[in-house]
Parts: structure tokens; sequence; C-alpha cells
């Protein structure tokens, strides 16, 4: 429509106004069979004239893909992302792209993909997200996604560790401690790095948290608003469930929890990973009270030594994935090998003694 008949045919993408997601699923239907019913009559006109060509030579050099990225990042930003989760998720990879199709004139889609993913290695994280993300990017484009580069996307597993998730021992979480007492930390970030211990929760959760007892027991009400396939998950309660030398009340948790609170450029941030991450970062470096802290945990280690305590304790993976906040598949998923493996080197043990 609105093109010369004459005209070099063009193939090229429109977004629908209707907002992604199952729930819009019929309005979608109904937008795109009215754009149908216009394009028949003669009266629909394309909202971009100027619009990418994916029959045009220059499609794949890098003025065409800068246009095509700020287009993409027009179309995430506000709508499902923020600027900073386009910074550090999308960005790099784009640019990476942007700069492999300035290296020459590629007149070849999947050889200009393939030579962008051969940046990052096979089977690993880095190059699943640089697919998912290429891809993204052709879909916007209207682009049409070569088969041959989906089996380069591999399946991840050369990036997982053998082992499972990385968690602190109790003598690494000990170990954290007194580094923390023997810093210039103050005592709310002490009280952040303990309640991570405790309750296992992600870093963002330390939003709007609250303490309290029942029956003797140390209870976090975690307020974290996300929707999930249950639908809308506003807040959840979790025991405590520290290491097995620590004291019932977490080292009078509760009561330094009303006293100092947590800090409020820590909770004010989008990430506070970001700035725990840093923290720890320092303290792995400073001089041992009594043992090493592993140079590749992370805050997160805490969260996932808090998984691996409750199962310690008996709770079945569904009963954990609820304190967790997790899905019981993605529990599964996570922890699964790090949760069954003592089992089956326990299971052979038993086996070969038995012969």
């Amino acid at each position: 429509p609105d093109e010369p008949a004459d005209a070099p045919p063009k193939r090229r993408a429109f977004t629908l106004k209707t907002p992604p997601g199952p729930t819009f699923g019929t309005d979608a239907l109904a937008e795109a069979c009215d754009i149908y019913d216009r394009v028949m009559a003669g009266s629909w006109a394309w909202p971009d004239p100027d619009g990418l060509d994916a029959n045009a030579d220059d499609k794949l050099s890098p003025a065409t893909l800068e246009k095509l990225v700020l287009r993409l990042k027009g179309a995430l930003i506000g709508e499902t992302i923020v600027e900073s989760t386009w910074k550090g998720s999308y960005s790099g990879y784009f640019q990476k792209l942007i700069e492999v199709a300035g290296q020459q004139r590629w007149q070849s889609e999947p050889d200009l993909l393939e030579q962008t993913l051969r940046t990052w290695e096979p089977n690993s994280r880095s190059r699943q997200i640089g697919h998912d993300r290429l891809r993204r990017l052709w879909r916007e484009a209207g682009w049409d996604w070569p088969d041959a580069i989906s089996k380069m996307r591999g399946n991840g597993k050369a990036a997982a560790p053998v082992e499972g998730v990385r968690a602190f021992s109790d003598a690494e979480v000990a170990e954290l401690r007194a580094r923390i007492e023997r810093s210039k930390l103050s005592p709310a970030a002490a009280v952040a790095w303990d309640l991570l211990a405790a309750f296992g929760i992600r870093p963002a959760e330390l939003k709007g948290i609250s303490l309290r007892t029942k029956g003797g027991q140390l209870i976090a009400t975690v307020q974290r608003e996300r929707t999930t396939i249950k639908g809308k998950e506003s807040h959840r309660e979790v025991p405590a469930a520290p290491p097995s030398d620590w004291p019932d009340d977490c080292f009078n948790l509760l009561a330094r929890f009303k006293k100092h609170g947590l800090e409020p450029n820590l909770v004010a941030m989008r990430a506070p990973s970001d700035r725990l991450a840093k923290q720890l970062e320092r303290l792995k470096k400073a001089p041992k009270v009594n043992n090493e802290i592993s140079a590749d945990l992370t805050a997160y280690g805490l969260r996932h030594a808090f998984a691996i305590r409750l199962a310690e304790l008996g709770l079945n993976y569904r009963e954990a994935a609820a304190l967790c906040g997790h899905d019981p598949s993605t529990h599964i998923l996570v922890y699964g090998k790090r949760l069954e493996s003592p089992k089956l080197i326990e299971k052979v043990r038993k086996a070969q003694t038995n012969i």
C-alpha cells in the first residue's frame, strides 16, 4: 500500500499498538484483522514510509543496524525494561554486532551473525544471551532469522558449574560476619548481610522487609510485588533458617533491625545487589580472621546456602521453593544438581560396600 506498483518489493515490520502477552491476545487479533481489512480495501498506509527494508543492499551496515537498535530501544524502555537494564543486558551485545558489521561489507545475514556470536565461547551463557538479543533485534526489523544460526545458541551447559550453585559454607558465613565486624561498614550494613544469611532473600527484597517473632521463631515478611504464573504475588513470610552455629535470635537481629534499620541509600537503589557486590569484594580482600572466603562467591551465595539448608532440614522442594519465592520447577532447576549429587554419591558408596 501507498507505494508505486513498479517499485522494488520491500519487507518491513509493523508493531501492533496492543500490548504483548496472552492477556491481550484477543485485542491483538482484532487489531491485526482491522489492519488486514484496511490493506485489502486500499486505505491503509505505512506509518513509517522510511522504514527499514529487509531487501536493501545496506541493511547490514553499521548505520542501518544502529538505526534498528535505537528503534528497539524505544520499543522496550518504559514498556518492558528500564534504562539501566538496557545498558547492562542489551546494549553491549548490539555494540558487538555493530562493531563486527563495520569490519567489512556483509551481504549474508548468517555470516554476520555467525561472526558476531563467535566472539563468545560456545555453550556459554554470554553466547546464549547474545543469540537471543540479536534474534529480538531481527524480529523488530521484521527480518527472517536464519535457521542455521539457531544451532549456535548452544545449551549453556558449559557455563553451569559441575557441582551446582556456589553457596557460602557455614565457615564462610562466620568469616564474613567477623570481617564485617572489623570493617568500617555501619551497623545497618551488618543488619543487611545478616538478613540475607538468615532468610535467604534476594538483595532487592531488602526493600520493605519487616521482622517479628512468632512462638519464639524469628519471621521476616518479604514485600515484593511481582507477577507469576499463579497471579500477582505481594509478600511471603519466611522463618529464619541461619547456619547451625548461629543463636536462635540470629545475634539479636530483631533488636538491631529496630535500632539501626537498613541504610537508606541501599534500599533506595534500584539494584541493591550492586552496592552489596562492592562491599563483598572489599570484604574478600580484608585480612582473614579464621577462614578464607572463596573468590567466586557473590551476595546470592547466601541465598543459595539458605535454600540448601532448607533441604538439609527435611523440607521438600515445593516447601523450600515457597519460602524462597520460587516456582517449584525453577527451584529444582537451580538447586537440583547440588541437592541430588550427595545422595547419588552415598547411594553408589553403599552399593559398592554391599558387593
